[in-house]
């Protein structure tokens, strides 16, 4: 299980577009978006049999993520129908009650990963291991993501 923050390229556009309609009518807003994920995976690695010290690992995996796309606007200047914020103040919530700004909604995504690499001993019941992995959560826009690890792991 883990928690990461992903691209948030699909809700930056429908942001800077409330960006741009609020500042026509007067009022300066900064939009940022955000799509903080959790996700879960299940899987297996089969380490493949060498007579060396070291061995090569393959990897793979599935699960679901859940993606919660949200944003987050904070007030610059001009007027905000029944409120009297000051600069840096967060405006979304009377974005959102004053109808300017739908916040998406969540949504779980299935994810799978595979990857492999090589550990190694270095001492009794310790390991150095280094491996690669690449992952992909299938939701309305696919994200991608690459990562490289470097670990020491303890063998009972």
């Amino acid at each position: 299980m883990g928690r990461t923050q992903v691209q948030p390229s699909q809700l930056q556009p429908a942001v800077d577009a409330t960006d741009a309609a609020l500042s026509a009518d007067g009022l300066s807003v900064v939009g940022k978006a955000r799509v903080p994920a959790w996700y879960s995976m299940g899987g297996l690695r089969w380490t493949i049999p060498t007579s060396m010290r070291v061995s090569p690992y393959v990897f793979g995996g599935a699960g679901f993520a859940r993606l919660t796309p949200s944003a987050q606007f904070t007030y610059s200047a001009g007027t905000l129908p029944g409120a009297t914020p000051i600069v840096g103040d967060d405006v979304t919530s009377q974005l959102v009650s004053l109808g300017d700004f739908a916040q998406p909604q969540p949504s779980t995504a299935f994810m799978f990963a595979a990857g492999g690499g090589v550990e190694t001993p270095i001492a009794p019941h310790l390991v150095a291991n280094v491996g690669y992995r690449v992952s992909r959560v299938a939701a309305d826009t696919p994200l991608n993501a690459q990562s490289m690890t470097l670990g020491i792991g303890y063998r009972f």
